[in-house]
């Protein structure tokens, strides 16, 4: 089946720019989809503890297990919990783990009620700034190995490095839309070309990186608080971009290191 390619022009600064490749072999649990994706369909097993965080069983964001009760995403995610966190609230969030497709049916997912909300206490709304969160669940995840971070005292700014990043895209049949996990390949980018590409400055608590110059594909969603992978650990959080498939602004993220003793602090 061929696939029909559609370049957006839609600009959000919400919105993080996603590096596009065009969908191969799909996932086994998305044998129906027909539209183009943003990247590649994650096979079943490849990144179970990469999920998704769902409000009203609604997807709002990605996810990462960090260790057997805690997962890590965006403020951005949570912050309209965060400080209320009312008992009839929380138990409207949900995280999924270790599936690659969110319909109804799950096979072998594991889905975990939230106990805590915890964002960055200087998460700034407007700027992204301190864009991270860790989320307590009520029981441990005994079944899947948490998703690996930078070691202690790695002071590595992985530059020109070879990156993944994972988020959850919208694919649909004649019968069915849903969402299912996607990866892309990027590259980090100093902090320098990325202040030059937005014309304001980038924070060291960012990191940047870039998907090159790619053709488009049709982008319908975001997916901010998922990982970006560097040499099977996680460097950063999707946090923000200009445009929806803009490929001359590189995605920012979270800068993992930057935060390690507070993650540590808040995932006990």
């Amino acid at each position: 089946m061929r696939i029909s390619l559609l370049v957006i022009g839609f600009l959000a600064v919400a919105v993080i720019s996603w590096p596009t490749v065009q969908a191969g072999k799909r996932s086994a649990d998305d044998e129906d989809a027909s539209e183009s994706l943003v990247g590649t369909p994650v096979r079943r097993g490849a990144f179970p503890s990469v999920g998704a965080v769902l409000f009203e069983g609604r997807q709002i964001c990605g996810a990462t297990l960090i260790n057997s009760n805690h997962v890590l995403t965006g403020a951005d995610c949570v912050s309209f919990l965060s400080g209320v966190q009312k008992t009839n609230d929380l138990a409207k969030l949900k995280v999924y783990l270790n599936t690659v497709a969110l319909k109804t049916y799950n096979p072998g997912a594991v889905i975990s009620n939230v106990l805590r909300i915890k964002t960055h206490e200087l998460y700034d709304r407007k700027t992204k700034a301190n864009n991270i969160a860790v989320l307590a669940l009520d029981g441990n995840v005994t079944t899947l190995y948490p998703l690996s971070l930078p070691a202690d005292g790695t002071t590595d700014d992985y530059v020109g490095k070879a990156g993944t990043i994972l988020r959850w895209g919208v694919t649909k049949s004649a019968s069915t839309s849903h969402k299912i996990l996607l990866q892309a390949p990027v590259t980090i980018i100093t902090n320098e070309a990325c202040s030059t590409k937005y014309g304001l400055k980038v924070p060291s608590t960012s990191l940047c990186a870039s998907a090159g110059s790619q053709e488009g594909l049709a982008c319908q969603d975001d997916s901010n608080g998922g990982p970006i992978i560097v040499e099977g650990r996680q460097v950063g959080v999707m946090s923000w971009g200009k445009g929806c498939m803009d490929f001359n602004y590189p995605g920012i993220y979270t800068r993992i290191t930057a935060y390690m003793d507070w993650i540590k602090k808040n995932s006990v």
